[in-house]
Formats: C-alpha cells, sequence, structure tokens
C-alpha cells in the first residue's frame, strides 16, 4: 500500500512489490493474481484504513468543528520537504480518472467512505449549535472533500503553508 501510494500505479514495478512483499513472482501471482488485483487490495485497505482513522478521532473529538479544522490542516504535512505523497484517493483519481472501471468504482466507494465521516461530523456540528442548521451535512461533505483535494494537489505543486492555510482559513470561516 505505501509504495502505491508514494509512486503510483504505473511507476511502481513488478520488482519493487517483490523487494517490499519479500514474496517471489509465484507466490505474488497465486496470492493475488496480477499486480492490478494487488494495487485494487492496497487502494481498498488504504480507504478503509483512513475512513476508520477519521471516524475514530471524530468520536474522540469535543468539539466537531476542531475535528473538520484538523482534517484541513492535515494538508499542510506534505509541505516542504520530500517530494509529497499526497491523499493516496486523489493521486488514485488523478492516475486513472475513469478508464477502468474496477478502480472506478473504488474511488467512488472511497469518496463515499470518506464524505460520511465528514457529513456525520457536520451533523455533529449542527447539532452542537456551532453552525447553521439548513445546510446539508452531505453537501458539506462534498464541500470539504473538494475542497480538500484540492488542497492536496496544490500542496504536490508547491504552494506554501502560508496561502493554504489562508483558504482553510476561509473554508472555516464559511462554515459559521
Amino acid at each position: 500500500m505505501q509504495l502505491f501510494w508514494s509512486q503510483g500505479y504505473e511507476a511502481t514495478s513488478l520488482q519493487d512489490l517483490l523487494t517490499a512483499t519479500g514474496l517471489a513472482r509465484s507466490s505474488l501471482y497465486e496470492s493475488f493474481g496480477s499486480k492490478q488485483r494487488l494495487f485494487e487490495a492496497a487502494f481498498e485497505r488504504y480507504s478503509h484504513q483512513r475512513a476508520a482513522d477519521m471516524q475514530r478521532r471524530l468520536e474522540q473529538a469535543a468539539v466537531p468543528l476542531d475535528f473538520i479544522h484538523e482534517c484541513l490542516l492535515s494538508v499542510l504535512d506534505d509541505v516542504g520537504g520530500e517530494p509529497p505523497r499526497g491523499c493516496m484517493l486523489v493521486n488514485v483519481t488523478n492516475e486513472f480518472s475513469t478508464r477502468d472501471p474496477i478502480v472506478g468504482a473504488l474511488i467512488e466507494q472511497a469518496g463515499r467512505l470518506f464524505r460520511q465521516v465528514f457529513a456525520d461530523a457536520f451533523a455533529r456540528a449542527q447539532a452542537a449549535g456551532q453552525m447553521p442548521a439548513e445546510r446539508s451535512p452531505a453537501t458539506l461533505a462534498l464541500y470539504m472533500h473538494c475542497t480538500m483535494s484540492g488542497l492536496r494537489t496544490q500542496a504536490k505543486s508547491g504552494l506554501t503553508r502560508r496561502e493554504l492555510l489562508g483558504v482553510i482559513d476561509l473554508f472555516m470561516a464559511g462554515l459559521r
């Protein structure tokens, strides 16, 4: 999963996978059938692990909008230093687009998982009186997902922390 996340599907060679997994070629093919199937399993694992981690962090958050803010701030982890790997969902979406129906379905599933956590957070924020109740949590979740995807892409393109923080601050101000 980490290898595909950092390098992408096309740039990850079979030898890279054999080295990373410690498997022989025959064992890898017996276990997964193909590089593509291994990739799909890795991406699905990423999606479920990330969504579960996000849900856990939301459950622990005393203030729902603080959880939203922390999610947005996590984009800053990719600023500076080594080449940023970004979000695996964004990377896979950009690499595959709609050219593979199986990966397309996994992309859609991952997006739904993440947006469900965001929708839950927005619904909790509304119930706590932190933001207007008339806004749709599902629409706010899609807005958040689109914003995070854009922020992650821009972090990879070289925008500074200060520039990204300006967008994050504007997003947060628009919620109240």
